[in-house]
């Protein structure tokens, strides 16, 4: 007996344009991770700030350190001057220098700020990788009571971490809940090389509730193990979900004819529309036979359907 799907609601999850913003560390112990937690995990400290935050803070720091140089080398100048108007020289071109320097660092802030991340990226990679794998210890802790926390925390580990190992745990936790389409699922991401029934399961499922994330690498996923998919219990339903999701651009029916005239007669009635109406707005193309298995599947079995006149 199929165990029943858990119905869930995530976490929002925050996309970021580069991994890195994901990682926070620690302020007090320099600790990293990529939960959004409050207390540092190493510490217990509220002391965890996005490295981002932390580069600025360094990069400011850096400079403040360039301005007291600067000003420094002002008063050892005018300490060593031997007469008034030389006083009064050095002390104008130290600060006119100062102020200039001043200057030129806020143009420079986003520069260094970036220099000053990738130093720290570069010198921590032992801490980020110990803070990652704490991560993934609070992620297994979590999976046992609670799959849900458990799978928002491995969504925020893969943003970093990108293996098979997390992204099939990933998979398995989504195989276990309800899935419905305003949830924030995703596809490529998750892909892995060798053949997973859960990833097979998986691809079927979105290519029902949503099928815009059905593309090329999904395709040619289920083509690659079409064998081993059409062995599994769901197997056929699966491939004629794929085939189905295909359907709703051109492109894939271009690029996939054989593997849709395949799977053409399990489409269900909205997919065969679809993929009827494309088929009569171009009548150039044949598709390597597609174009005459539409024309006999409607004539036998839609050529009185209302729905399938007004094509147009």
């Amino acid at each position: 007996m199929m165990a029943k799907k858990k119905p869930l609601i995530l976490r929002p999850y925050h996309k970021t344009r580069y991994a890195y913003e994901k990682l926070r560390i620690c302020k007090h112990c320099r600790f990293f991770t990529v939960l959004w937690e409050d207390r540092c995990a190493n510490c217990g400290r509220e002391a965890l700030i996005p490295v981002m935050q932390q580069a600025r803070i360094q990069a400011k720091r850096s400079m403040q350190n360039e301005r007291l140089i600067a000003l420094l080398i002002t008063l050892a100048a005018v300490l060593f001057s031997q007469t008034i108007l030389q006083i009064i020289l050095c002390l104008a071109g130290g600060i006119l220098l100062t102020g200039l320097l001043w200057w030129f660092q806020r143009k420079m802030i986003e520069p260094e700020t970036r220099r000053q991340l990738e130093k720290l990226l570069r010198s921590s990679e032992r801490r980020i990788i110990e803070g990652i794998y704490t991560n993934l210890t609070t992620a297994s802790a979590a999976i046992k009571d609670d799959e849900q926390l458990g799978y928002e925390i491995l969504r925020e580990m893969a943003t970093i971490v990108h293996n098979d190992r997390i992204r099939l745990q990933q998979i398995m936790l989504l195989q276990s809940f309800a899935l419905r389409k305003d949830m924030d699922l995703t596809l490529e991401p998750l892909m892995i090389s060798d053949f997973e029934p859960a990833l097979a399961e998986y691809i079927g499922e979105l290519a029902k509730i949503k099928r815009e994330l059905i593309k090329h690498k999904a395709i040619r996923y289920v083509l690659r193990y079409e064998r081993e998919i059409l062995d599994m219990k769901n197997g056929v339903r699966i491939m004629a979900l794929v085939a189905g999701a295909a359907v709703r651009m051109k492109t894939y029916v271009d690029a996939y004819p054989d593997f849709i005239l395949r799977y053409v007669r399990h489409l269900p009635k909205d997919r065969f529309l679809r993929l009827y109406r494309l088929v009569r707005r171009h009548p150039d193309q044949t598709w390597n036979g597609l174009r005459n298995e539409v024309s006999a599947l409607y004539n036998e079995k839609y050529r009185w359907d209302p729905e399938f006149q007004n094509w147009d």
